[in-house]
């Protein structure tokens, strides 16, 4: 018989150890060969999954170090993935025991066919008998208590003290849960997820014990079974399809409307399981199913011809259309290849939409997270009618000799896309369009979601707690100042303080907030709207962005009657922003009294879950963290590098991460700007009070597993 997986005496990777799962009474090995998993999980209350990768996450091998030991049989549960701190684990035999020593309570079982699980279990073994695991598991013999009374909180308060949380992911989720308290919030599913992604679902999945049935969306497989308008109306996703049961995530345990509207479709009636997932993460799994460049892929959804929005500044893109538009076709016309452009860029989560002359081509580029890709091209001799057509969408003239502002809205199905447009003048009469993606559905984001240190967390509270000051977020263009200004906002958005906003443009539109909208044709820009919000009684304002001598010297001034003023500036980071407020003519005393916070702010991209692989930290840059003052010892931890896969189109990459440098003020700093000292001395005082450089953050989200060397090269100039 084989020694366990992490002995170093393994000599070959087909088994874990010895056979622990005998024929159990009800259902046996040789049974779950005959009966399809469909079936083992209706008869067993478990959910049937087809793996999208037959392998175990990065997340998952990190939760199992951290809470398994080593299977003890041949045959154990296999981890696959994640659901926030629990591990979902899986196997083709319902009555399989071994759970690597993982309580109960912080599992998710779900069923896999037999060779599934056979492929996974072999890679599991390679990686385990390479960095082999613990013995033994203090935790595994933990039983949680009932939750029957004291519910989600019971659940909550119990899981802070039990789960072995990182201490400063600890601190933040008790200072998030400690605010909700102060604010009377009803502590229910959607509130806990606004806490932390899937939180509230893990929580129910703890108090029912399992019962409900849930499940990760991020882990589906893409779906050709429903129509994908209807999925996004309902916000719902298949998370198995078999004969006799559809298993449908959702973020209620009610699914009659989509059901009713599927039949009245005039499809045959389905029994539909609810499967309970994060409502956030549900709209992410029907964004990745339908972001492709291969119209191919949606040939087989029946359509018809394009049309337009009853309403005129509304242009309605139906998905079904879309199907039948080939770009390498000849026969579209210009609208339908610049529809498809746009319902592509949006579908791939892109920022922006480029159309630009090159060579002798008309060229579409989308700029997602972060690089540029060109999704189509077509001859040079339609670019003048696409050109047209967004022009006339954003209701501007068609002047190709200057430079033109303007949007328009996009209505893709049911979901609602705000578009602003830049018309840019190139050689030879030639005009560029430039347009910004501002996707309503996604909403206003929560702190929550920035992925903060609990440090970063207690500086920003403290700076939106004050009654009076000047908070200020720096960056280049496209780094996500205003996003970050909205969720500043949100934080404090209560029925007892007055907060209004100047604008240029309004994106977002939140209730409780009051947006002005500049308006330069009746004189109303940021300088003179923020003279009338002073008069308006407010708590808080926000100035979209300081621009010019006036608006800046306006905020300082409002900052200092009584008023927390928040605004954006374009400085290469936060200390930066000092001296750049000198240059608009802000007086020196003026600052230092009223600046309370200055962020800078950039954006890298995220490692992609799906393919990410964990390396051995190397020395070297170990010891190069370690002179910038990011660690004090060696790491454990690996170090997560790109791969790439189908889910992120081989870049190895999904998505963007935020890094905010704080700085924030102090006698000190206030003294060193008063007396106008240079930009070492104000930047000692600051490293002084446990101030991060960019440069710094990103090495802590490398730290992370978040993001790579490469990504954050760019900011090297801010190390130490």
């Amino acid at each position: 018989m084989q020694p366990p997986l992490a002995t170093p005496e393994i000599q070959s990777p087909e088994s874990f150890g010895t056979v622990g799962n005998p024929p159990a009474k009800t259902v046996g090995p040789n049974e779950t060969n005959i009966i399809s998993i469909e079936g083992l999980g209706l008869q067993n209350g478990l959910l049937p999954i087809q793996l999208l990768r037959e392998t175990c996450s990065p997340d998952a091998e990190k939760i199992v170090r951290l809470l398994g030991r080593v299977p003890t049989v041949s045959d154990p549960w296999l981890p696959v993935t994640t659901l926030g701190p629990l591990v979902i684990m899986a196997h083709h035999n319902p009555r399989a025991a071994d759970l690597w020593g993982i309580p109960p309570v912080f599992v998710i079982r779900v069923l896999i066919n037999a060779e599934q699980y056979q492929n996974t279990r072999k890679e599991l073994v390679q990686r385990f008998t390479q960095t082999p695991i613990a013995q033994s598991n203090p935790l595994e013999h933990l039983q949680p208590p009932r939750f029957n009374e004291s519910g989600l909180r019971g659940a909550f308060e119990w899981m802070l003290q039990a789960y072995p949380f990182e201490p400063n992911e600890l601190a933040r989720l008790k200072g998030f849960y400690e605010t909700a308290l102060s604010k009377g919030d009803e502590l229910d599913i959607a509130r806990f997820n606004g806490m932390q992604k899937h939180l509230g679902v893990v929580l129910n999945h703890i108090v029912t014990q399992g019962k409900t049935l849930t499940y990760n969306p991020s882990d589906t497989q893409r779906q050709t079974h429903f129509p994908l308008p209807l999925l996004e109306r309902h916000n719902v996703y298949p998370a198995y399809i078999g004969k006799h049961a559809v298993y449908l995530l959702s973020d209620s345990l009610d699914c009659y409307a989509f059901e009713d509207e599927w039949i009245s479709m005039g499809q045959e009636a389905v029994r539909i399981i609810p499967v309970l997932a994060d409502p956030s993460a549900i709209r992410e799994a029907l964004t990745r199913a339908a972001a492709s460049f291969d119209p191919s892929t949606l040939a087989e959804v029946d359509g018809s011809t394009l049309s337009l929005s009853d309403d005129e500044s509304i242009i309605s893109i139906m998905p079904e259309d879309m199907a039948q538009v080939n770009p390498s076709n000849p026969n579209h016309t210009p609208e339908e290849l610049l529809q498809w452009a746009l319902y592509t860029a949006i579908r791939c989560r892109a920022s922006d939409l480029h159309i630009e002359k090159f060579y002798n081509l008309a060229r579409f580029r989308a700029r997602m997270d972060g690089n540029m890709r060109t999704i189509l091209t077509a001859p040079e001799s339609v670019l003048p009618r696409f050109i047209a057509l967004i022009k006339n969408y954003a209701a501007l003239n068609q002047d190709r000799q200057s430079c033109q502002d303007g949007r328009f809205a996009l209505a893709i199905g049911r979901r609602r896309v705000d578009v602003r447009v830049a018309a840019v003048p190139t050689r030879r009469d030639f005009q560029k369009i430039i347009m910004r993606f501002l996707d309503k559905a996604d909403g206003v984001k929560q702190m929550s979601s920035f992925n903060l240190a609990q440090r970063q967390m207690d500086i920003l509270t403290r700076a939106m707690s004050r009654d009076q000051g000047l908070i200020l977020v720096t960056g280049p263009t496209g780094s996500g100042k205003t996003t970050t200004l909205y969720a500043l906002l949100n934080s404090v958005n209560d029925e007892n303080v007055n907060i209004q906003t100047i604008e240029d443009p309004i994106e977002y539109e939140i209730e409780g907030i009051n947006q002005t909208q500049t308006n330069n044709s009746r004189g109303l820009d940021f300088a003179n709207g923020l003279r009338a919000l002073l008069r308006a009684d407010p708590d808080i304002i926000l100035i979209g962005e300081s621009r010019d001598s006036e608006t800046a010297n306006a905020a300082v001034n409002a900052a200092l009657t009584g008023h927390l003023v928040l605004t954006t500036l374009h400085a290469n980071d936060s200390l930066r922003a000092v001296s750049r407020l000198m240059s608009m003519g802000v007086e020196k005393y003026l600052m230092a009294d009223s600046l309370a916070l200055s962020q800078a702010q950039r954006l890298v991209r995220r490692l992609c879950g799906y393919c990410k692989k964990p390396v051995p930290f190397p020395l070297d840059i170990q010891e190069h963290m370690a002179r910038q003052g990011v660690i004090t010892q060696p790491l454990s931890t690996p170090m997560y590098v790109a791969s790439g896969c189908d889910e992120c189109h081989g870049s190895g990459y999904t998505g963007r991460v935020a890094l905010m440098e704080l700085c924030e003020l102090n006698t000190d700093i206030r003294d060193l700007i008063e007396e106008g000292a240079p930009m070492s001395a104000l930047r000692a005082a600051a490293y002084k009070n446990g101030f991060f450089s960019l440069y710094q953050e990103g090495l802590l989200q490398v730290i992370g597993g978040h993001t790579t060397m490469d990504e954050i090269k760019c900011l090297s100039y801010t190390a130490i």
